[in-house]
């Protein structure tokens, strides 16, 4: 038998869902996504308080989303089921992203080279680098992770660079590394970089197309933004 609290909870899901298929997302704010989202894992119970409290531990929705599942499981009322299907949203959105690029890839504009970057950099826990290597018509040749961790002449000498562009018989090659936290503006020592591995390339008539920094979901071309020569 079904009491008050129960037709109260069913009738504002009701009205969630029929806002969700009219509107979609946009009429949301991040806190009614989240509880929208938990209404499929957790059944017959008020999921607001929740869902505050995900965006109160995790600071965004962005952060809720790439969390970890050992610490969503940290948060009081946060079982296996709701902490796998938050997990299956940042997954899934990956592996769609990733999708997209199927057979023959031609990278043609700053856009096209970061929303590709992105869908192989999503999730990450730690800094990686690589060199996405194309030919003449920007064709991608293949995209080669060099290292993880700092992006510096130490755990990614020049040499390495240069050798992963030839053995690509690359024309033109684009850096690429992410940052887990934080924002995509590069350090002194990313411009430094950059400019020494444009240097080296050049001596052997490849050219370094741009050095992207990635993180989450956004990126920076450092060609576009006019803070290196290339």
């Amino acid at each position: 038998m079904t009491n008050a609290a129960d037709n109260l909870h069913a009738g504002h899901r009701k009205r969630m869902l029929d806002t969700f298929l009219r509107s979609g997302l946009d009429a949301f704010s991040d806190v009614e996504v989240l509880e929208f989202l938990l209404f499929y894992s957790i059944s017959r119970r008020d999921v607001n308080p929740l869902a505050h409290a995900l965006l109160r531990e995790f600071g965004s929705l962005y952060r809720v989303l790439e969390a970890p599942q050992e610490q969503l499981l940290r948060v009081p009322g946060v079982g296996e089921r709701t902490a796998a299907l938050i997990r299956l949203i940042a997954t899934l959105w990956a592996r769609t992203e990733q999708s997209r690029f199927s057979g023959e890839i031609y990278l043609r504009s700053a856009t096209e080279i970061g929303s590709y970057l992105i869908a192989q950099a999503e999730g990450l826990r730690e800094e990686r680098a690589w060199l996405l290597s194309m030919d003449a018509k920007c064709k991608l040749i293949e995209l080669r992770e060099l290292c993880r961790g700092a992006v510096n002449s130490v755990n990614l000498p020049f040499r390495k660079v240069a050798e992963a562009a030839l053995l690509a018989n690359a024309s033109t090659v684009v850096l690429a590394h992410n940052h887990t936290t934080g924002t995509t503006l590069p350090s002194p020592e990313d411009l430094e970089y950059t400019k020494g591995v444009s240097r080296v390339l050049r001596l052997m008539d490849i050219s370094l197309a741009d050095h992207f920094i990635l993180c989450g979901r956004s990126f920076l071309s450092l060609r576009s933004s006019g803070m290196v020569e290339f």
